[in-house]
């Protein structure tokens, strides 16, 4: 698939549970967590790779890589940690909680699924899509984006 007609095809997705769950766990994609699309961030960017078995490793990168053996040809993934994940529905929302030790600290974190977002990275000129999310950290809830890159 081209990357617009993923992303074309990212608009129809929904944010039911069972969608979100099937969508993050389906390929092992990176899946980038920041404030936007576009936000510049001075200690790298944080991806997600969700597995079928409930884990997700993090990673911390400098950009926005295409494909996550792209990032592991340029040596772009510094591992942070791997995370229980478990996904739960809280009203007509769905929740992404996740539980671990990142850098050896332990956290619990949960991702509030809002709507899906699509868009353009202009620093890395990549399509991506995704959703926007309230990321609760230890009761610290700010507004982001989980997005994958789709071309």
């Amino acid at each position: 698939k081209s990357g617009s007609n993923q992303q074309a095809s990212f608009k129809n997705k929904t944010t039911k549970k069972a969608d979100v769950k099937s969508t993050l766990t389906a390929n092992q994609q990176l899946w980038y967590v920041n404030g936007s699309i576009n936000a510049k961030s001075n200690s790298g960017l944080e991806a997600y790779r969700f597995d079928s078995n409930g884990k997700a490793t993090v990673y911390n990168l400098n950009k926005y890589y295409k494909t996550y053996n792209a990032a592991q040809k340029e040596n772009g993934l510094s591992k942070i940690g791997t995370l229980n994940t478990s996904f739960t529905t809280k009203g007509s929302d769905s929740v992404i909680k996740f539980k671990g030790k990142l850098s050896d600290i332990p956290m619990t974190q949960t991702f509030t699924v809002k709507k899906t977002v699509t868009g353009k990275n202009t620093a890395s000129k990549l399509k991506v899509a995704g959703y926007h999310i309230s990321r609760d950290v230890d009761n610290d809830v700010t507004q982001a984006v989980l997005v994958k890159v789709t071309e």
